[in-house]
C-alpha cells in the first residue's frame, strides 16, 4: 500500500514539474524576481534550461537581516565577521553574473555595526564597494534604491556613531553617472552631505520619495523647487542637523528628527507631518511657526516631545489645525511639565478622530495639573495607548480619555514596548502577557460598554 502512495506522489510532482516547465521563461523570471537573488541563483541546480533565468530577474534585494533572529549570544561576534564578509561577497557575485539590462529596484540591506568598537575598521564598508553598487544602480537605471546599513539584530550591541563614508566624488563623473529613472532613493547610516542630497534632487526628475537616516555630515539641508515631483521626505537621528528648509509644491508627508529648525514654504499639498520638539531640539516657537504653514491642511501630525524637565517648558499657542484628522504624541519620558500640554495639543484639534499617545519610559506616579485640567472632545473616535505599563497613572490617563472624549467607540491598549528612537530601546521588567492580564483587570471596570476594548 505504502509503495502505492509512494508512486502516485512521486507522479503528482513530475506533473508538478512538467506544469512549472511548460510556462515561458519570462513568467518563470517574473516568479524568480520574488526569491532573494541568493535563492533565485539556487534554482540554476534544476535543469540545463534554469542555469541562466536567475540572471535577468527584474529585481535584485539583498537583505542580511533575512532568517537572522535578534541574539546577543557570546557567538555572535565570530559568526558576524564571517557573514558579513560572506554577504558582500555574495552580492558582487550576484552582480557580476546578472544579465538584466534594467531593474525595477536594487536594494542593499546590510549591518555595518559590530558587537566590538574597537575593532571599528573590520565591520565598515569600503567606499570603493558602495561606489560599485552606486555605479550598479545606475547603469541598470533602477526607479528604488536602497542602501541601508543600519544595526538590526541587537540595538543595545549597536553604535549609532558607525556610519559609512559616501563616495561624492561619484557624483563629480556626469558623463557616468545617470540617476534619471530614481523614483525612491534610501539611504541610511550613510555620511551623505547637503550636497549629494541636491545632486539627487536635481538630477532625478522623477523623484517621489527620499529618505536619509544617520548620517553625520548633514547640517544644513535644503530640499527646494517649483519642478520637484517629491511627495515623501524623511530626513531622521543626523545628529548635528541645524535647519531644513523645504520648498516642494508636490510634498505630501515630511518625517524629520534631531534638528533645530524647519522652515516651510510652498507645501500646499503637505497633509502628514512629523516633527520633535523639546530639550535639543525644535524650540515650541520654532515648531509653532513651522506648523503654521501647513496647519489649514495638516491631516496627520506626529510630535515626538522630548522635553527636559529641569530646563522647562516654554508654552506656545499652537495654531487651529481644523482638518487634522489624527493626532499622535510620543513622549521619551512623561513629566508634570510635559503632561501639561495634552489638553492644548488636542483642543488645537477639534474635528481629530484618532488620538494616539505613546510612552517610551515609566511616567511619573502623579500628573496633579493635568489630572484637573479637562477637555471635552465630541469628534474622537479612537484611542490608542502605546507602552501601557498597567501603572497606578496609566490606568489614570486611560480614565481620564474616557470621561473627556465623551463619544469614544475604541480603546487600544498596546503593552509592547515603544521604541523611541531606533537607537533607544525601552527597558521594562514586567512580561508582556503580565500586563496584558493586568490591563484587563484594571480596565475591564472603567470601560463603558458603549467603548471597545482591545488590548493588542
Amino acid at each position: 500500500m505504502s509503495e502505492e502512495i509512494d508512486a502516485e506522489f512521486q507522479s503528482k510532482m513530475k506533473l508538478d514539474n512538467d506544469r512549472i516547465n511548460r510556462l515561458p521563461d519570462d513568467i518563470l523570471v517574473a516568479i524568480l524576481s520574488f526569491l532573494s537573488p541568493i535563492e533565485a541563483a539556487r534554482t540554476s541546480v534544476l535543469s540545463s534550461r534554469w542555469i541562466n533565468l536567475w540572471k535577468h530577474t527584474s529585481s535584485l534585494k539583498f537583505d542580511a537581516y533575512i532568517g537572522r533572529a535578534v541574539d546577543a549570544t557570546a557567538n555572535r561576534k565570530k559568526l558576524s565577521e564571517v557573514e558579513r564578509g560572506k554577504f558582500v561577497n555574495r552580492v558582487n557575485f550576484v552582480l557580476q553574473s546578472h544579465e538584466a539590462v534594467t531593474l525595477n529596484e536594487f536594494i542593499i540591506r546590510y549591518d555595518i555595526s559590530g558587537s566590538d568598537k574597537r575593532r571599528y575598521d573590520d565591520y565598515t564598508l569600503r567606499v570603493d564597494e558602495v561606489t560599485q553598487w552606486l555605479e550598479y544602480a545606475s547603469a541598470k537605471k533602477v526607479p528604488i534604491l536602497e542602501l541601508n546599513f543600519s544595526p538590526k539584530y541587537d540595538e543595545s550591541l549597536s553604535y549609532p556613531g558607525l556610519t559609512c563614508a559616501f563616495p561624492h566624488e561619484f557624483l563629480t563623473r556626469s558623463t557616468s553617472v545617470d540617476f534619471t529613472p530614481l523614483k525612491a532613493l534610501t539611504l541610511k547610516y550613510i555620511d551623505v552631505d547637503g550636497g549629494a542630497i541636491e545632486f539627487f534632487l536635481r538630477n532625478c526628475p522623477l523623484l517621489e520619495e527620499l529618505t536619509v537616516h544617520e548620517s553625520k555630515e548633514l547640517s544644513d539641508v535644503s530640499v527646494c523647487g517649483t519642478s520637484l515631483v517629491l511627495k515623501h521626505l524623511e530626513i531622521c537621528y543626523c545628529r548635528d542637523l541645524k535647519c531644513v528648509r523645504v520648498s516642494a509644491p508636490n510634498l505630501v508627508s515630511l518625517t524629520v528628527q534631531k534638528l533645530e529648525e524647519l522652515v516651510l514654504e510652498n507645501v500646499p499639498m503637505l497633509v502628514e507631518l512629523s516633527l520633535p520638539w523639546g530639550f535639543g531640539e525644535i524650540s515650541g516657537e520654532k515648531l509653532c511657526n513651522a506648523i503654521s504653514c501647513c496647519n489649514l491642511q495638516l491631516e496627520v501630525l506626529n510630535l515626538s516631545v522630548l522635553i527636559n524637565p529641569e530646563e522647562g517648558i516654554e508654552f506656545y499657542e499652537f495654531p487651529e489645525m481644523p482638518r487634522l484628522k489624527k493626532l499622535v504624541v510620543g513622549y521619551r519620558d512623561l513629566t508634570e511639565q510635559s503632561a501639561d500640554l495634552l489638553p492644548y495639543f488636542i483642543r488645537a484639534a477639534p474635528y481629530i478622530q484618532e488620538f494616539v499617545l505613546k510612552l517610551h519610559s515609566p511616567s511619573i506616579s502623579t500628573l496633579k495639573s493635568t489630572m484637573s485640567t479637562g477637555f471635552p472632545h465630541e469628534q474622537l473616535k479612537v484611542v490608542k495607548f502605546c507602552g501601557y505599563r498597567a501603572r497606578e497613572i496609566h490606568v489614570r490617563l486611560a480614565r481620564y480619555f474616557l470621561e473627556n472624549f465623551v463619544n469614544i467607540e475604541k480603546l487600544i491598549i498596546d503593552p509592547r514596548p515603544f521604541f523611541f528612537t531606533e537607537q533607544i530601546p525601552p527597558v521594562s521588567s514586567i512580561p508582556i502577557e503580565n500586563v496584558r492580564s493586568r490591563s484587563r483587570e484594571q480596565l475591564g471596570a472603567e470601560v463603558p460598554e458603549r467603548v471597545e476594548l482591545v488590548i493588542l
